[in-house]
This record gives C-alpha cells, sequence and structure tokens, in this order.
C-alpha cells in the first residue's frame, strides 16, 4: 500500500514539475516573440485574404465626411502609409465593443503614417450620430454617397468589417469580426512589409 502510494506521489510531482515548466515557458516567451510569430503568420498566408476586396482600390468610390473629416478621404489614404478603415454601425454589438480601443488607438498614433477611419453603413443619422457622441470618437468618420454600390463593390455583408489599405488605396488585408488593438498592429505590420 505504501509502495502505491509513493508511486502516485511521484506521478503528481512529476506532472506538477511538467506543469510548471511548461507555464514558465510561456511566461518567458517575450511580447516581440509573440509580435514575431504573428507576423510571420500573418506573411505565410501570402499577403491575401480570400475576402473579395482585398486586392480592390478603396478609393474609387466616393465617401462624404461625416465628423472629424477635414481633409478627404482619399487624401487621408494617400497621406498615410496604412491606413484601417473600419465599416460598423450603430446596432453591431461588436462594433460598440471595439470602438473605444480604435479610438485610443488612433490618440496613441497620432503624427505617425498610420490612421484609423470609420465607415458607417446601414445606420440611421440619427443612430450614427448618436454612437459617435456615445463613445466620443476622435477619428475621421465618413459614408459612401453610393451605399449600396459600394457595399456591392466590396461584399460587405457582415459587420464589423476592417480594411488595412496602403497609401496607393490597395486592399491588403481584410478581417471579418472585432478587432483588438493587438490585431490591428499585426495587420500594420504586414501591410508595412508588403509594401
Amino acid at each position: 500500500m505504501n509502495k502505491k502510494r509513493l508511486l502516485i506521489i511521484i506521478a503528481i510531482a512529476a506532472a506538477s514539475l511538467l506543469v510548471g515548466a511548461a507555464i514558465g515557458a510561456v511566461l518567458n516567451y517575450s511580447e516581440d516573440q509573440f509580435d514575431n510569430q504573428a507576423l510571420e503568420t500573418l506573411q505565410s498566408t501570402e499577403g491575401r485574404d480570400n475576402h473579395h476586396a482585398v486586392g480592390e482600390n478603396i478609393m474609387e468610390n466616393e465617401l462624404a465626411g461625416v465628423i472629424n473629416a477635414n481633409v478627404p478621404f482619399n487624401d487621408i489614404i494617400g497621406n498615410n502609409e496604412v491606413t484601417v478603415v473600419n465599416f460598423f454601425a450603430s446596432w453591431c454589438d461588436p462594433c460598440r465593443r471595439e470602438t473605444p480601443a480604435l479610438n485610443e488607438y488612433h490618440l496613441d498614433h497620432l503624427g505617425e503614417p498610420i490612421d484609423i477611419i470609420g465607415v458607417n453603413i446601414s445606420d440611421s443619422k440619427a443612430n450614427r450620430d448618436q454612437f459617435l457622441t456615445e463613445f466620443e470618437v476622435e477619428y475621421p468618420v465618413f459614408e459612401f454617397e453610393d451605399e449600396d454600390q459600394a457595399l456591392d463593390d466590396y461584399q460587405i455583408r457582415l459587420m464589423p468589417t476592417t480594411f488595412f489599405v496602403d497609401g496607393d488605396g490597395e486592399i491588403i488585408r481584410a478581417y471579418i469580426g472585432e478587432v483588438s488593438p493587438e490585431l490591428v498592429t499585426n495587420y500594420i505590420n504586414f501591410v508595412k512589409e508588403a509594401s
């Protein structure tokens, strides 16, 4: 009986050591290593997503400014190395969750050759304006002059959808779903590497 109990204790101790070593390895894995691994993962997809809009030029559709749009849409794109174009609507819960982080990202990167632009779609003016006020959006927000045509051109079906655009207006990456600051940084880095 004592021999069996001793074997159980040894097995538990060995398992604990293995779990502890695994946790230690994860904790010692630096943030830079995670960033590099994320960038390598993006690069391994050959720079193209399966989204229809990748490779299209976003500057071919007319957009009207809603707020913070002191510079035309195409000029913002042309003046940046990378522009994050986030399609949102006030009724979209993931949009509501990601907007504060996008706003903070915009403010944290002022003066850099990157920017965030919001494009409001499938929304009423009143709900859109309430959303922008509620979240105190600081980045430029636009809307398509011909929304139906633009949604068809870019096949935007789900909200939110985010395009990562180079300085020539080409959509290099597309992401469907809620974005995080880390994902935005990784995709921006990919676009920079691809350009």
